[in-house]
Formats: C-alpha cells, structure tokens, sequence
C-alpha cells in the first residue's frame, strides 16, 4: 500500500530536526520522547533482568514502534509482547521477528492472520478454551506452520485466562493432541495488581498470585505437560517478581516511559525512582481572556487518562494544575497572583497513562537535550 504524503513527511515538525532549541517551537498539541531519558530506562530494566537470570519480554502494546521494540532487543530482550494481532502484523512487517500475543483471540479471521504471520515470524499465542485451541490448530495446519501456545491463567482481573488448575489441564490437553500446535508454557498476568501504590500491599498480592502459579504448573506437570516458560509480570512488580520464583519472563511494559500513574507507585521500596519520566504531551497557550487560567491546545483528544491528570514537567507556577476541559482544549489553573503565560507559549506534560495516549498519535518526535532530532512513526498505533 502507497504511503500517504503525512507519513512520508512525518509530520508538520519535520522542518525542525536537527536545529538547536526546536524542541520549544514544536507545533502542537505533539507526543516529545526524550532519547536520553528514554535509553536509561531501557538499560536499567535490562540490567536488572539480566543480573536476576530472569528473561525480558516487553509489552509494545505500551509503544507501538519498531524503533523503541529494535532498542529493547538490542538491550537485551528476549523479544516483545503485543496486545493484537493487528500489531503483530505491524511490528512483524517492520522487522521484529519474536511476537507474542497476549490477548486471546477468537475470530476466525485473527486465526487466519496469525497462521499466516506464523510463516515468517516466531510467533506465540495464548489460549484459555479447548475448542478455540482446536480452532488455531485448523488453520495452523492450513498453512503448514507449528504455533507455540501458552495456556492463559486468571490470577483475579477475571476477564480471561483459566480459572483453576482442571480448565488449564483440559486447555493443554487440547494443544497437546493438536498436530500443529505446541505447549510452550502458561501466561500469568496479574494486572489487577500492578498499580497498587503501596509495596507491601503489591507484594502480598504479588506472593498470593505466585501460590496459584506453582500450584497450576504443578498440576500441568503432574499430568505430563511440560510448563518451559511462565511469561506475565509487569512494570509494577518488576522489583519483586524475580525473588517469586515463578516467572521466566517478564511483560514489563510502561518502565520506558514513566507515567503519571507510575510515578505514584512505590515501585521499589526504598523511595527511589528507578525510571524517569520519557514521554510528554506538548501544549500551547491560545487563550488568556479570563482571570486565573489559560486555555491551551491539548485535550481530551491528546491525552488518555481514567481521572488521572497530567503533571507539568515544567510548570509556569508551583501549584498550577492542567486539566483537558473538552476535546480539543485544555485548562491551566494558575494559583492566585500568579501572572498568566504569554500567549504562544508551551509547556510539557508527563501523561497520565502512556499506552493510551501513545495510540492517540501518529508520532514520536525525539528530542535529546533542546532539539528535535528524529521522528519515529508509532505503526501500531490503532492496529487490531
């Protein structure tokens, strides 16, 4: 398919790359990246993996790049997890090479998609029903490829996954007696728990899901079925869930960017912050016609946030607070006294919650230091 002259140009920014102190007059509302901070986190979660002999899986649903998915791999990442086929497809046709799919899929046109992305990328599924297991082994077979398949286990969000160690046992069976399927292991993914801010409170929660794992391995061991990888985890419990003992890999996925929401969760204990902020919605003042706030260019349309409110990374006072108030426009209230920013001016946001709001634009526009110096497009964003 021809690329549309948007993509090809990347954007009304695309005049700035490179120009010492563009990074301030980007047009807005955009997405900022800053490379440096986004690199030190990448390195540390790679580190830290590698010293605790625990495999690295990220989630690019977090992303949705094959920019930020090549950095993690070149880190050291075992691959990545996607949340959709649509963005398997995507990051596959961008060279990524080993995807999983953490979402269940039942449709028979996603079966059909995944066999045919089977043929050319390491691809893995999970599954939590036997008969959806005989479905992807049909169309497996169809087009001649082995699909490795987790069996998909309910640690307390109740959307998906078994709920007992029977369901998982008649789930392997499934994909054992399926010729062109192959048990690679189980997915445990407790997402219930990783923004609990406390960490005691997380680790108790975190030790009662590792109960349920060893004793659903257990019973998939007892009844002959090999259990090679347990993949789950999340930026939440990365500090804790190799000291666990029941997680091979990890689907951390929001450390590369450092929301507002995990910026609130005490992630390792000691009060440090082992991730820095790396993402930014940037804003500008448009209105200035009422006393004590200005309106700014960034809205409901930019930011995506379940009640969370964006933090100034550089705020025109201590105190003000940004609100999105409609689609398209955003308020600053100023505390009182305060002066109100000039009209033009701009300032960044930590978002509230980085997924998202990533999908809501159709680049990153990399900074390091003040100036712009590249634009990665995000291929899937909106990819299902």
């Amino acid at each position: 398919m021809t690329q549309s002259t948007h993509d090809q140009n990347l954007g009304p920014n695309r005049y700035l790359l490179g120009i010492a102190g563009s990074r301030i007059a980007l047009a807005t509302p955009c997405l900022v990246l800053d490379v440096g901070a986004l690199g030190r986190n990448i390195a540390r979660a790679a580190e830290f993996c590698s010293n605790n002999a625990i495999a690295l899986r990220p989630h690019a649903k977090t992303h949705k790049c094959s920019r930020i998915a090549r950095l993690q791999i070149d880190a050291g990442s075992k691959g990545i997890c996607v949340a959709t086929i649509g963005e398997a497809d995507a990051l596959s046709a961008a060279g990524i090479g080993d995807i999983l799919v953490t979402s269940s899929i039942t449709q028979d046109s996603k079966m059909a998609r995944a066999a045919a992305l089977a043929r050319s990328t390491r691809l893995t599924l999970v599954a939590d029903d036997p008969d959806v297991v005989k479905r992807i082994d049909a169309f497996a077979s169809t087009a001649g490829v082995e699909i490795p398949v987790h069996v998909d286990l309910d640690l307390g969000r109740h959307r998906n996954g078994v709920t007992n160690a029977s369901q998982a046992c008649d789930v392997a069976a499934a994909i054992a007696a399926s010729p062109s399927l192959r048990l690679a292991g189980l997915q445990a993914y407790a997402s219930h728990i990783s923004h609990v801010e406390n960490f005691a409170e997380r680790h108790a929660a975190s030790l009662a899901c590792a109960r349920v794992i060893a004793d659903v391995k257990g019973a998939l061991q007892d009844a002959g079925h090999p259990v090679d990888t347990v993949t789950g985890g999340s930026t939440g419990t990365l500090f804790m869930d190799p000291s666990l003992g029941c997680y091979t890999e990890l689907q951390c996925g929001s450390y590369i960017f450092s929301d507002v929401e995990y910026g609130d969760v005490n992630l390792t204990n000691d009060g440090s912050s082992p991730f820095a902020a790396a993402l930014f919605v940037r804003v500008c003042v448009i209105g200035r016609n009422w006393p004590g706030r200005v309106t700014c260019d960034g809205g409901n349309k930019h930011f995506s946030a379940k009640g969370t409110l964006p933090k100034f990374a550089n705020p025109p006072a201590a105190g003000a607070v940004y609100r999105p108030d409609s689609d398209e426009h955003g308020i600053i209230d100023l505390p009182e006294g305060i002066a109100q920013p000039s009209l033009g001016t701009s300032f960044e946001l930590v978002v509230p919650h980085c997924d998202p709001t990533v999908n809501l634009y159709a680049y990153y526009h990399v900074v390091d230091g003040d100036t712009l110096v590249d634009i990665w497009p995000i291929e899937a964003r909106g990819a299902y």
